[in-house]
């Protein structure tokens, strides 16, 4: 998550997870003033969305990049909902029936190629949308393995935000 010193408006990302509790004492590196960050509770995140907004899920491992692919995708219209594990994801896109699931490959309990498996066999889920991601580098055989599992696209990890932000635009034809 990207925070910002109330002082000297320095910016700075912080990896919640490394927190303890909902408060964090910060010292700005730049300035050197101290400052208090509040966490919400992981679950707030869908509430600031628009009432009847579609749902994203955000499936990763690492909190730290749910984290930040919450703060890339904010000024979208949509709730979000996150999962850390394939089976965690796959009970959330049941219950919840997200429109797109950016998820990846590499997912405890339930790798990403399972899971795009999982949500293909069901008719009922048709018409979520599945980007896959992975940070690894991936060769062209290993895209077409994912897509021909089932995901509607891959992008690498080491997108800018607006990359990601345009891939779901178009996906998502909004």
């Amino acid at each position: 998550m990207t925070i910002e010193c109330p002082g000297c408006g320095a910016r700075y990302r912080m990896d919640p997870a490394k927190v303890s509790g909902t408060t964090a004492r910060v010292r700005c590196p730049k300035c050197s003033a101290p400052f208090q960050i509040d966490f919400p509770p992981a679950a707030e995140a869908i509430l600031d969305a628009p009432p009847g907004a579609a749902k994203i899920l955000v499936v990763d491992d690492s909190k730290y990049f749910r984290e930040m692919i919450l703060d890339i995708l904010s000024p979208m219209p949509f709730a979000f909902l996150t999962a850390a594990d394939g089976v965690e994801a796959l009970s959330l896109i049941f219950r919840e029936r997200p429109v797109l699931v950016l998820l990846d490959l590499n997912l405890p309990r339930m790798n990403g190629y399972e899971l795009i498996l999982q949500v293909r066999s069901d008719a009922r889920l048709s018409g979520i949308r599945l980007l896959a991601m992975s940070g690894v580098f991936r060769k062209e055989a290993d895209i077409m393995e994912v897509e021909r599992a089932g995901a509607d696209d891959f992008i690498n990890k080491s997108f800018k935000p607006e990359q990601l932000q345009e891939r779901i635009r178009k996906m998502l034809k909004i």
